[in-house]
């Protein structure tokens, strides 16, 4: 899945291709690196960049198997549980203060 973005709040498609097994190219921006980990590849969010990232994966089933089975092992970390944790610890330190 080619999600090239400039600009995302959490990047909920991203996490949605990994969990499906899907290997995804996305750019640095944002929230992006925070949800795709090493799990995903990256390119500039510029036509060339995007070219020549598409070519590299579509050359390379090693490199799509690999993301793929590393997306769904990320994809695993993001649970509502560990959502709900994230932001319970964030109250506690905001309360701390």
């Amino acid at each position: 899945m080619a999600f090239p973005s400039r600009g995302e709040g959490f990047g909920l498609p991203v996490l949605e291709a990994m969990a499906c097994g899907a290997p995804v190219l996305t750019t640095h921006r944002t929230s992006l690196p925070e949800v795709g980990g090493e799990a995903v590849a990256y390119s500039e969010p510029d036509a060339g960049g995007i070219r020549d990232a598409l070519r590299a994966l579509l050359e390379s089933p090693e490199r799509r198997a690999s993301l793929a089975a590393a997306g769904i092992a990320r994809s695993r970390e993001f649970t509502w549980e560990a959502s709900a944790e994230a932001h319970l610890t964030s109250y506690q330190r905001a309360l701390d203060r």
